[in-house]
């Protein structure tokens, strides 16, 4: 190659000559005009954030017809307000005046700042750019931008958008760097074409130099007139290259030259490795000089530079680097003397493109889906196939922009059709993740519209809308039927068949399938009348196929009623007979005969009236003969099991071996196989196949059967379930689940596990699973594939698989080199959350991608990953969480190779008192535990009245307390269990330290008496006995919710049990339950219960001598109370007159030896008097029981329900007829919808009519038959339909309410409404408004109805208005609206006394005004005088009265005790007088009474005193004199969580005067 001297002269001397021969003007043009549009050409539109991150669309400005770059920040265009718009004037020009413009925009624009290559950069750019026609124009436009962005430092004011690395288009930024790469590269080969065509008009004799075409260039520039630096620019100026022929005879002229010496170095990025092959252009000012080639180490040398600005652009880079277009520049300042410039030119290695793709819920990787990468500033094209890991990377590919795109997935897997574009960054890694779902499922559920059951066998047409897909299929034994991998679409399914006792469903259903999910058709079915006799197995409920039903109808309008024979029926397969589409009358269906194996269990004849268009199921159950009974049950659960498939051999004999095989059978859906009607001898039961899922674990059973048909063996059987392994991935620093960790899963042999060549990926929670292993065998995990920032742990594990077990092998993963920083309390050393810190390197830099700033997690840390090793981290705490001191000391720790550093921050709490609460025993933490905290003048701590409760940890925190503050805290509540110490601690807070305190409590103990029969050891419930202390005071248990009075009864199973006492207790037997005696020497015991003790106690009764009768109804056997008995002795003696107990006993322990007669008198109502005479013999020291049974009155019970919804219908009339249709008598169905008719009925058939409907209801004029039986009670279930309307209620405030807000007419939320029936008062329903204040109900039957408001909207007064609404006739809606007046909060008090008073003397204070001033009541209503107890004792108080009626209690304070009761169940409308005495109230000696507290719960709105209450009090005898006596009262009331106080106080002075001695007189 020529010197490059040379070269530069010889292009220089052709650049004058060019140069002089271009005219000195060319044709120019120039406008000016205001205002700035904005594009419609949504090409160019994108989406951009603000400095705040809030996105808004950015559409560039055009300017006389031209789209323009913004010059700055861009800060008020994204809001492109007229104002804003019109406040920009322009100018544009063509020609030399776009010199002109261009010249203005370089004076008052970001482009002063660039340099000369900068600016040739930005020119060519724009004018490229106005050419294009690329589909992504609107990207590049938004590149070219973001380029102008890059090299200006004007970043605009705050709340721009111009950074361009930052909010701006963070999300783009990568994009925007490919774009702008590929445009400089797209300058750089142009320049390089120009120079070859150069450099071969100079080898023909011709000087060529490149130009801008003047007929083609123009330029716009706008500025704002009132924002700063707010301007927009454009220029078109497109290049060619003009040529002429040199001057005639002799060298071109030398042009000037410097003796500059410039060398550029071309190294790998990070080092100072050369590198030769990278072609370069070589620019001065802005224009192409040459091109040249690093080498000999990476090395370019210009000799003899002249002054001016000269860039290197790189067009070609090294082999496997990226080339970089942005231009190395270096300024040239002087042309004497000798100058030497150096500059340094990095390259980045080619990047490498990672494509993931994952399941979309569950996160697991997919193998084998297929991918298109595709360039858009290049030519690089190819497909790639991810591996097991769901991955597939391309390494040392071209930079640049891509487009990927999903091609194919596997099944069942659907192909998302959609593309991501990712720019490729020079020595970086770029991951595109793409996401699938798995074709939708579709679940078709058939059932029965009367109970719900599920229906098999009716089949339905699957058909895709667009036609693309059909199917068909049949609904199994459960009535369902599931389709899965079927294309995403919407469906139309079709019922298309059904069995014959079915009503086919004409109307199809429409379902829309979304990928992942299954959806889920549920289509309801009517059957036709049907009778359906159903046979089971009496032990197993299985079905029983083959038996012999006959069955007899008879009409339901028949008067004779005659039977007719429908003939013989046999059971199928299910066991079922099915008559379908019945008449409606009585039913007679009689077993004649039981399938082989099995007998008629009785009752083998049922009867049953079928209504019209009803169904009847009849269940018949047969006892298996000479049998077999096999159950298979999950082992663990006992859950019966279906699907084992048993042997059964038939050995002949008692024993031996071999044997012959009678049958192989599978387990019913109850877990059951019945083989009957075998002969005798032994048999072996032997599973030969397990259930899915299970093992077979006993696998043989040997039974021995005697011939007889009661002869009948069950054999059970348990299964195991198979094994399960657990693979648990950990960081081993801080023990979180890792995700993405790849293992290979094998067993002993090495065969591999799962479909996945034994590959297996942790999910989200660091877990794999891997189900249905055999118990016994060994499997290997091994760790193959670590995730990102972790050391591969490749050590293998192994463990043995164990039955009904899931076995867990635990992997931990050491991170890479890194430091866990670790916050915790100083104090308890629990980890502190929500701690922030700043981090950065020695020399100041930031670290991590949030400038060095990390917060603590949940666990109180944070992990610094991917430092270089040796770097030296200096770790500052910046802000601590609330309650706690900041530690601003920085920490310095030096990163090391592959392991992690830890480093542990601690906080001080701030002043205050953490208390804990630990059980006495154990020192476990006990929770829930109350505690009253008071500073020493006894003013409450916090915010809740003082009381603070232990948490789950059994602590609670008392914080921000002035330092030198004395707390005195004290137990009010212990945990149930645990005994009250209510012992007060105090504690004086110190500043900057939390002190702790510890309580203990002893757990309390407990008592459980047994009583017994001393015969039969049964159990005696009904005994009767006092518990108490040994110093006579009740034993009460849960806090006297149970006993208030110490008399404890015997349960169900003869016990009591008291838990929660400890102490010397005396137990005494009080009163035993008839027929038993008590044993005098255990009627009283002592027994000593310790803390956490249970004591037992057991006491025997003997059973007492006499007469008992037992009575009961005969069929059900249920005890009947209120029959009287009369009793005599066998001479006629009448011993008296009894009545059974509600137990249906009479006892009469006194009864004397002989015979006696027991006639019953009178009888239970509805059972028939029995006056049958019974003889019973009663012997000495023994119990005669007597059993005497009743029979139960023919009855008829009639229930009237809505035929829609299945509600109670009230006031429907009935007349009921005997068998020759002669009116009995009317009745009236009550609130429940119930007639019940038990007057003496004698069996036989009836009939019903109805006479009167319900308002709103149709009346049914049908009559009914009814047959009753004795002692039966028929039952019938009568519909009525309705006849309905609705009712809709709109709710407003009627005011403007300036708690909340609204204003008056606004909608209210939340009022609930109760609706009434006007007739019968019975409440119907509740409606709610919604947000638009809009309350509708339910279908109501005609007629009239009452609508009050039952709770008002929060803040708002509830309405007394009662509203009626009347329906009169159908689909009728009634609108009604209702208006609440906003909530007025307040409660007032006044108080009063002496202004002054004399020590020593007594004196009243006066309450008055006390009320509720709100429009609304208020929860928890109070009012409280606290007496000053520095100067007066208090001596009583009356209490007042007040203007509503209410229950209230009264209690009182002492310096030594918290609150007890004074008196309760006090009545509002009653003035009380109670003492407050010492010794009246039992207060120890320096106890007296401080405050007094009134309690009343709720009040209503206005609720106020009326009688004043009056406390007296005795001013103390040492107080001096102008002490002033300052007494406090305050009242309060709460509505919803608010509370509403109000205080008031009286200053009483005390005056002490001093007497003079009268004179001595001398007598």
């Amino acid at each position: 190659m020529k010197p490059m001297k040379k070269r530069l002269l010889s292009l220089l001397l052709t650049l004058v000559t060019i140069l002089s021969l271009l005219p000195t003007s060319a044709i120019a043009a120039a406008k000016t005009g205001s205002g700035i549009q904005i594009t419609t050409n949504q090409a160019y539109w994108s989406t951009r954030l603000l400095a705040n991150g809030t996105p808004y669309s950015y559409r560039p400005p055009l300017v006389d017809g031209k789209l323009v770059y913004c010059m700055d920040s861009g800060l008020g265009y994204h809001y492109a307000t007229p104002s804003y718009l019109n406040s920009f004037t322009w100018t544009s020009g063509t020609g030399a005046d776009a010199d002109a413009v261009l010249q203005s925009a370089l004076t008052n624009s970001g482009l002063s700042e660039m340099d000369a290559a900068t600016v040739e950069n930005v020119k060519w750019m724009m004018t490229y750019l106005n050419d294009c026609k690329a589909s992504n124009v609107g990207q590049l436009f938004m590149a070219v931008q973001t380029y102008v962005w890059e090299n200006q430092s004007y970043k605009g004011e705050p709340g721009g958008d111009g950074d361009a690395g930052g909010y701006a288009n963070a999300d783009t930024y990568d994009l925007y760097l490919s774009l702008i790469d590929w445009l400089l590269e797209q300058k750089a080969q142009e320049d390089a074409e120009f120079q070859r065509q150069i450099e071969e008009c100079a080898a023909q004799g011709k000087s060529a130099s490149i130009v801008e075409d003047e007929s083609a260039k123009w330029a716009v520039y706008a500025i704002s007139s009132n924002r700063k630096n707010q301007s927009f620019f454009n220029y078109y100026g497109p290049r060619k290259l003009v040529t002429q022929d040199k001057p005639g005879g002799g060298d071109n002229p030398t042009p000037p030259v410097g003796n500059a010496d410039i060398t550029l170095k071309k190294v790998s990025a990070g080092t100072t490795t050369g590198l030769d092959g990278a072609r370069f252009n070589i620019y001065h000012d802005g224009q192409i000089f040459g091109s040249d080639v690093t080498r000999n180490g990476g090395i370019i040398e210009v000799k003899g530079a002249a002054e001016g600005l000269w860039s290197f652009v790189e067009t070609q880079a090294p082999e496997g680097f990226c080339a970089v277009s942005t231009p190395i520049s270096v300024y040239v300042d002087t042309t004497s003397g000798d100058k030497q410039y150096t500059v340094t030119a990095e390259n980045y290695a080619l990047p490498d493109m990672k494509i993931i793709k994952r399941d979309a819920m569950s996160g697991k990787p997919i193998a084998g889906a297929v991918f298109s990468v595709k360039s858009v500033t290049g030519s690089y094209s190819t497909s790639v196939t991810t591996g097991t890991d769901g991955s597939a990377t391309l390494s040392a590919i071209p930079a640049g922009v891509y487009v990927v795109r999903e091609e194919s997935v596997p099944e069942p897997y659907i192909v998302t059709n959609t593309e991501q574009t990712v720019a490729l960054r020079p020595g970086q890694t770029s991951e595109v993740t793409f996401v699938d779902y798995e074709k939708p499922g579709l679940e078709i559920i058939k059932k029965n519209i009367a109970n719900g059951e599920p229906i098999e066998g009716v089949t339905y047409r699957i058909e895709q809308i667009d036609g693309s897909y059909s199917t068909t299929a049949t609904t199994d034994s459960h009535g369902r039927i599931f389709l899965d991998s079927i294309p995403v679409g919407t469906y139309k399914v079709t019922e298309i068949n059904v069995p014959g006792h079915v009503i086919l469903c004409q109307i199809p259903q429409e379902v829309a399938l979304k990928a992942g999910e299954t959806s889920t058709v549920t289509f309801f079915n009517a059957f036709k009348p049907t009778l359906e006799i159903r046979k089971v197995d009496s032990v197993t409920g299985d079905p029983v196929k083959g038996a012999k039903f006959q069955v007899w109808y008879a009409s339901n309008h028949t008067d004779t009623g005659e039977l007719n024979d429908l003939g013989t029926y046999y059971t199928d397969e299910n066991g079922k007979i099915i008559l379908p589409e019945v008449q409606d009358g009585w039913y007679k269906v009689t077993e004649l005969e039981a399938p082989h194996g099995y007998s008629i269990k009785k009752p083998a004849t049922q009867e049953c009236f079928i209504s019209s268009g009803e169904s009847k199921v009849l269940t018949f159950e047969n006892t298996p003969l000479s049998a077999i009974i096999i159950r298979k049950v999950d082992s663990e659960s006992g859950q019966p099991l279906e699907g084992a498939w048993f042997r059964i051999r038939y050995l002949g004999g008692t024993s031996g071996t071999g044997g012959t095989v009678i049958g192989e059978y599978r387990t019913s859906s109850n877990g059951t196989i019945v083989v009957t009607g075998l002969k005798a001898g032994t048999y072996v039961c032997e599973e030969i196949s397990a259930p899915d899922g299970y093992v077979i674990t006993d696998a043989m059973e040997t039974v021995y059967l005697s011939g007889k048909d009661q002869d009948v063996i069950t054999v059970t059987f348990g299964n195991d379930k198979m094994g399960s392994l657990l693979i648990v991935k950990k960081d081993a620093v801080t023990g979180a689940p890792i995700s993405d960790v790849e293992f290979f899963v094998t067993d002993s042999d090495g065969s591999v596990l799962g479909n996945a060549n034994g590959r297996y990926v942790t999910d989200s929670a660091g877990t794999i699973r891997i189900d249905g292993l055999t118990p016994g065998m060994t499997v290997i995990a091994k760790e193959v594939r670590a995730k990102d920032g972790y050391i591969l742990d490749d050590t293998p594990q192994s463990i043995k698989i164990k039955r009904n077990s899931v076995m867990t092998l635990e992997f931990r993963n050491q991170p890479k080199g890194g430091v866990l920083v670790r916050k915790v309390d100083a104090a308890t050393n629990e980890p502190i959350a929500d701690v922030e810190f700043l981090v950065t390197d020695s020399d100041g830099n930031f670290i991590g991608n949030a400038n060095g700033k990390y917060v603590t997690d949940s666990a109180g840390t944070f992990t610094i990953t991917d430092v270089a090793p040796d770097t030296t981290l200096v770790i500052k705490e910046t802000r601590a969480k609330d309650g706690y001191i900041l530690d601003d000391t920085p920490q310095t720790v030096k990163v090391k190779s592959n392991e992690v550093v830890t480093v542990e921050f601690r906080n001080q709490p701030k002043g205050g008192v953490l208390v804990k609460k630990v059980d006495a025993a154990t020192n476990e933490p006990i929770s829930d535990v109350e505690f009253l905290v008071t500073d020493s003048d006894g003013n409450f701590i916090g915010n809740a009245n003082g009381k603070f409760i232990t948490d789950s940890a059994g602590t609670f925190t008392i914080t921000d307390i002035a330092p030198g503050t004395t707390l005195i805290i004290k137990e009010t509540r212990a945990k149930d269990g645990y005994l009250l110490d209510d012992t007060p601690q105090t504690v004086k807070v110190k500043s900057n330290e939390m002190i702790t305190l510890e309580f203990r409590n002893q757990p309390l103990g407990g008592l459980r008496i047994i009583k017994l029969d001393s015969v039969t050891k049964k159990p005696l419930e009904g005994v009767q006995f006092r518990i108490t202390y040994s110093d006579g005071s009740f034993v009460a248990d849960e806090g006297g919710k149970l006993s208030s009075n110490g008399l404890y009864m015997t349960d169900a199973n003869g016990e009591i049990l008291i838990r929660d006492i400890v102490g010397t207790l005396v137990v005494t037997e009080v009163k035993t339950i008839p027929g038993y005696t008590i044993d005098e020497a255990t009627r009283s015991q002592t027994i000593v219960v310790n803390p956490d003790d249970l004591q037992t106690l057991i006491v025997y009764n003997v059973p007492a001598g006499g007469l008992q009768i037992i009575k009961s109804d005969e069929d059900t056997g249920e005890r009947l109370g209120g029959v009287k008995f009369e009793i005599r002795k066998i001479n006629g003696e009448i011993l008296g007159t009894y009545t059974t107990d509600r137990d249906g006993v009479i006892s009469i322990p006194n009864a004397e030896s002989g015979w006696y007669t027991i006639v019953e008198r009178k009888a239970k109502d509805g059972y028939a008097l029995d006056t049958t005479p019974v003889n019973a013999c009663v012997k000495d020291s023994e119990t005669t029981t007597v059993e005497i049974t009743n029979q139960r009155m023919a009855s008829i019970m009639i229930h009237k329900i809505d035929a829609a919804t299945g509600a109670d219908i009230y006031g429907v009339k009935f007349v009921l007829y005997d068998s020759g249709k002669n009116p009995i008598g009317e009745y009236t169905t009550d609130q429940d919808g119930y007639i019940y008719i038990d007057d003496e009925l004698v069996p036989g058939k009836y009939y019903l009519r109805e006479l009167e409907a319900a308002d709103g209801y149709i009346r049914d004029e049908q009559y009914k038959t009814v047959y009753v039986e004795r002692g039966k009670c028929a039952q019938i279930e009568w519909e009525n339909s309705a006849v309905t309307g609705q009712i809709q209620i709109r709710k407003y405030s009627s005011e403007d309410n300036t708690v909340t807000g609204q204003l008056a007419g606004t909608p209210l939320e939340g009022a609930v409404f109760e609706i009434t029936q006007a007739r019968s008062g019975k409440v119907v329903g509740y409606i709610v408004t919604d947000a638009r204040g809009v309350a509708a109900s339910g279908p109501l039957p005609l007629g009239r109805y009452f609508v009050t408001e039952v709770s008002a909207p929060k803040y708002y007064q509830l309405s007394g208005e009662k509203m009626e609404a009347e329906i009169e006739y159908p689909s009728q809606i009634i609108k009604l609206s209702a208006y609440n007046k906003p909530a007025a909060l307040g409660v007032t008090i006044k108080k009063s006394g002496n202004y002054e008073v004399q020590s020593g003397q007594t004196m009243s204070y006066d309450f008055s005004g006390i009320a509720n001033t709100s429009n609304v009541a208020l929860n928890h209503f109070f009012w409280h005088d606290r007496i000053p107890t520095d100067a007066t004792r208090a001596l009583s108080i009356s209490t007042g009265t007040y203007n509503a009626r209410l229950y209230y209690k009264v209690t009182f304070k002492t310096n030594l005790n918290d609150y007890r009761t004074l008196a309760s169940n006090l009545l509002t409308s009653n003035n009380y007088s109670l003492s407050l005495n010492a010794a009246t109230l039992r207060l120890v000696q320096g106890e007296y009474v401080t405050d007094v507290r009134f309690e009343f719960g709720t009040v209503p709105s206005g609720f106020s005193s009326v009688v004043k209450p009056t406390m007296r009090v005795q001013v103390l005898g040492t107080v001096s004199n102008g002490y002033q006596i300052i007494n406090r009262a305050d009242v309060g009331g709460q509505y919803l969580n608010e509370w509403q106080t109000a205080k008031t106080t009286w200053v009483t002075t005390v005056r002490r005067f001093n007497t003079t001695p009268l004179p001595k007189t001398g007598y």
